[in-house]
């Protein structure tokens, strides 16, 4: 499973969703990403483990794009406990 993301920009005049986190492209270098984007930790994704999601699967290996430091970890992990226990109802699943 999956967060979703997105870098299409977020309107500026509409609140953040709950669960959902800005990085900036400061950010998002630090974690190999080309520019800004929106992690929305209220829609998961259910994906198949198989090689059309995840193309070097079949070559045995298993890349890393990026590891959260520390502290964004404790960030995200705080604020999808907050998304389940208390707005649990506002988690999309989607996928297969």
């Amino acid at each position: 499973m999956v967060a979703y993301t997105t870098s299409r920009p977020w309107p500026s005049d509409v609140p953040l969703p709950a669960g959902a986190r800005l990085f900036t492209a400061d950010e998002a270098a630090r974690l190999n990403q080309s520019r800004s984007f929106l992690l929305r930790l209220d829609v998961i994704a259910k994906l198949p483990l198989t090689s059309s999601w995840f193309p070097a699967l079949d070559a045995g290996e298993a890349p890393t794009i990026a590891v959260a430091p520390p502290q964004l970890q404790r960030e995200l992990r705080l604020m999808a406990d907050n998304l389940i226990r208390r707005r649990r109802d506002l988690i999309q699943i989607r996928g297969p």
